[in-house]
């Protein structure tokens, strides 16, 4: 999809905004040929019984009953609430008493069963194969937010092995990320008290580190990027815990202390020993493209390239892990603040080139589908931006063998109706999907190879 075409279907859906109410289930059993567009149903069978995404879903095609009809099922489980406005036709409900016995006689023919088990089961295989693929890169995420911990702590007493130690990091990183195709980073948001400050300043490299791999950096203006991304909150260190933990709106003594930070960052790296670079980028990291930031008010080419890429990847990770959880924003609601009313204040190709890389529901995106499910994006699929990998939220399915769907290679009736804010989640939803530990940036890497007035937030 080309950016501008892109970008209008951004501009379209990003009101979409639900806010999650959970619906009773008043289920009916009824028989199949009473089924109808509208319905929303539930089969009362495994998973690998069937044809369809999920167990439950709304009738949206003829061809979905015609798919039941082929499963040999007799009644299926008809949820009115969950339905749309029925026609003159209503279906004919079986007495519960009976409801036990008929399920146990639901059963699709031995030749459906036997396609549809083998096409699920290699899905389910590449799933698993998916989830383990996550699985080593949370590990090697949290690894390296112990360095960072490790940079920040030894950047004063041991400046210059400290400074070798982030090269060490960002090379690592820029390999792991520039060298293979789909990569996965996982950027767990969600830590401990004052821990969270590390897994920011990791979370910020990564993306900036990607921004400008896809604005065809050379290989050491990436990595410089990386290095001054660990490094741009150095300042922070002089300012008092109480201003940078606060949640509240900050008084203007407290803001003028707070941003304070930037100047004693530069302080700080100039005694340490840090590049131009580095120090260019601490000190501007929160100027803008129309001259709104601070501490100098720089306008435009006044702002270094190095510095535009960070403070974009460090305003977005700030909206999406905001102090205070309440105000903290999806990654969907996040990039459209950003693109929709801030975009005077970033450089237009760098915020271009972040709504293309993360698509219209950016990973961490709790999501609403067309079946009335709820899941959380877990990738983007370049080239198909409304239409990510899902991982779903399904009560009887464990969370561990939770079922992630690619959209992209699903029917076009199942799609993506809006995005969910996290803290209206029911607990239970919540922490079986846990958006804030399974939040990934997902990168088609082929292109990716090294070439020659809103307030303040803190960050």
């Amino acid at each position: 999809m080309p950016l501008l075409q892109m970008q209008r279907a951004y501009a379209i859906v990003s009101r979409n905004i639900y806010y999650y109410l959970p619906m009773p289930d008043d289920s009916q059993l009824i028989l199949i040929d009473q089924v109808q567009i509208g319905m929303f149903i539930k089969l009362d069978l495994s998973w690998f019984e069937h044809s369809f995404p999920m167990n439950s879903f709304k009738i949206t095609s003829q061809q979905q009953i015609d798919n039941l009809i082929a499963l040999k099922l007799k009644h299926v489980r008809y949820i009115p609430s969950k339905s749309d406005p029925l026609t003159p036709k209503q279906p004919n409900k079986i007495p519960v008493s009976e409801a036990a016995a008929v399920t146990a006689t639901v059963s699709p023919s031995s030749q459906v069963y036997a396609s549809i088990i083998d096409a699920k089961r290699a899905r389910f295989e590449k799933l698993q194969k998916q989830r383990e693929e996550m699985a080593r890169c949370e590990e090697k995420f949290v690894h390296a937010a112990t360095v960072v911990k490790s940079i920040n702590k030894l950047i004063f007493s041991k400046p210059k092995e400290t400074i070798i130690e982030a090269e060490k990091l960002v090379e690592t990183m820029a390999a792991v990320f520039l060298s293979e195709n789909d990569i996965v980073m996982h950027l767990i948001q969600q830590t401990a008290n004052n821990e969270e400050m590390y897994f920011h300043t990791l979370n910020v490299s990564v993306l900036a580190m990607m921004l400008a791999n896809e604005v065809k950096c050379t290989a050491e203006q990436i990595k410089a990027v990386g290095i001054a991304a660990l490094f741009h909150d150095l300042g922070k260190v002089n300012v008092p815990e109480s201003i940078l933990n606060k949640t509240t709106a900050l008084t203007k003594p407290e803001q003028n202390f707070f941003e304070l930070h930037t100047h004693y960052g530069v302080e700080v790296g100039k005694k340490a020993g840090l590049s131009s670079v580095v120090l260019d980028v601490i000190a501007q990291h929160h100027e803008y493209m129309d001259g709104s930031g601070y501490p100098r008010k720089l306008k435009g080419e006044a702002i270094c390239m190095a510095a535009r890429i960070v403070t974009i990847a460090n305003v977005y990770d700030n909206l999406c892990n905001h102090n205070d959880i309440r105000q903290a924003m999806t990654p969907h609601e996040a990039l459209s603040t950003m693109y929709a009313h801030r975009r005077t204040q970033f450089d237009a190709a760098i915020m271009a080139t972040l709504v293309k890389s993360l698509g219209v529901y950016p990973p961490g995106s709790l999501v609403k589908l067309s079946n009335e499910a709820v899941g959380l994006v877990m990738n983007v699929n370049v080239g198909k931006p409304l239409r990510p990998r899902v991982l779903v939220y399904d009560a009887e399915i464990p969370k561990e063998d939770a079922i992630i769907l690619d959209l992209a290679e699903e029917s076009k009736e199942l799609s993506i109706t809006g995005s969910i804010r996290p803290g209206l989640l029911p607990r239970a939803i919540f922490d079986y999907l846990n958006p804030r530990k399974r939040v990934t940036y997902y990168s088609d890497a082929q292109q990716k190879k090294p070439q020659g007035s809103t307030p303040p937030v803190k960050s």
